[in-house]
C-alpha cells in the first residue's frame, strides 16, 4: 500500500464530521411532515446513494413533493447546521503527514462546488489540496465522472492512487476508476454490513490511516 502519489479524499463524513448536521437537518424536515425522527445509528444504517433512495426509505413521496424541492429545503437547513461541524480528530495530522511526504491531495465530493469551497475555507485547510472537486450541475454528471476526469488529466499512476472515504459509494468509485481504497467506519454509513474486495482496507477512524503505512 506504500509509495502513494495521490490521495483522493471524500469530504463529508471523512474529513468533516457532519453526521449530526445531516441528521438534524433531516429531522427538521421529518418533523415538519409529522414523520418519525431519525437517530444517528439508524441514519448510518439507511443512508445510501443515490440519495433519492434514502429519501424514499424515510417515506418521502416524490409525486407529492419533487425530490428537487426537498433537496433545496434540506441543503438550506444543512448549510446552517453544518457551520457547527468540526473536522474529524486527526484530520490535520493525517493531511500534514501526507503533505510532508510530498503526496498530492485532492477532495472529491458530491457537494456542490461553491459549498465545498466554502466549507474547506471555513476550516482553513485549503492549502493542503491541489484541487477541490465538487459537483457542478452544468459540467459534471457525478462524483464518478469527476474522479475519472481528474485521473485522466493527472499523470499519476492508478497503482499509486488511493481514495479515502466513508461510504460504500466511495468504494464503488474507487473500484470503477481502478485505484486503491481506504474506508473509514465513523462517517455516514455503517460499513460493516457490506462485503469488499481484498484491496479495500476498513479502519475505525482517521488516526488508523497512518497505521496502515500507506507512505512506505
Amino acid at each position: 500500500m506504500g509509495n502513494m502519489e495521490l490521495i483522493i479524499w471524500d469530504w463529508n463524513g471523512t474529513l468533516l464530521n457532519d453526521v449530526d448536521a445531516c441528521v438534524n437537518a433531516m429531522n427538521i424536515m421529518l418533523k415538519r411532515r409529522n414523520k418519525a425522527v431519525l437517530y444517528p445509528q439508524q441514519y448510518k444504517e439507511i443512508f445510501t446513494f443515490p440519495v433519492q433512495d434514502y429519501y424514499q426509505i424515510l417515506g418521502f413521496n416524490f409525486e407529492k413533493e419533487p425530490f428537487e424541492d426537498l433537496s433545496i429545503e434540506y441543503i438550506s437547513l444543512y448549510k446552517e447546521l453544518s457551520k457547527e461541524s468540526q473536522l474529524h480528530n486527526s484530520a490535520i495530522e493525517v493531511l500534514n503527514e501526507f503533505r510532508i511526504n510530498g503526496i498530492e491531495q485532492v477532495i472529491l465530493s458530491a457537494s456542490e462546488q461553491g459549498a465545498l469551497e466554502d466549507q474547506v475555507n471555513q476550516h482553513k485547510i485549503s492549502n493542503y489540496f491541489q484541487s477541490l472537486i465538487g459537483l457542478n450541475n452544468i459540467h459534471a454528471k457525478s462524483k464518478l465522472q469527476n474522479a475519472l476526469n481528474y485521473i485522466n488529466e493527472s499523470k499519476v499512476s492508478l497503482l499509486k492512487t488511493c481514495l479515502i472515504g466513508d461510504t460504500y459509494h466511495d468504494y464503488e468509485v474507487a473500484r470503477s476508476i481502478g485505484c486503491k481504497c481506504i474506508l473509514i467506519n465513523n462517517g455516514h454509513q455503517n460499513l460493516n454490513k457490506y462485503s469488499y474486495h481484498d484491496e479495500n482496507l476498513l479502519v475505525n477512524n482517521l488516526e488508523n490511516v497512518l497505521d496502515l503505512h500507506i507512505l512506505v
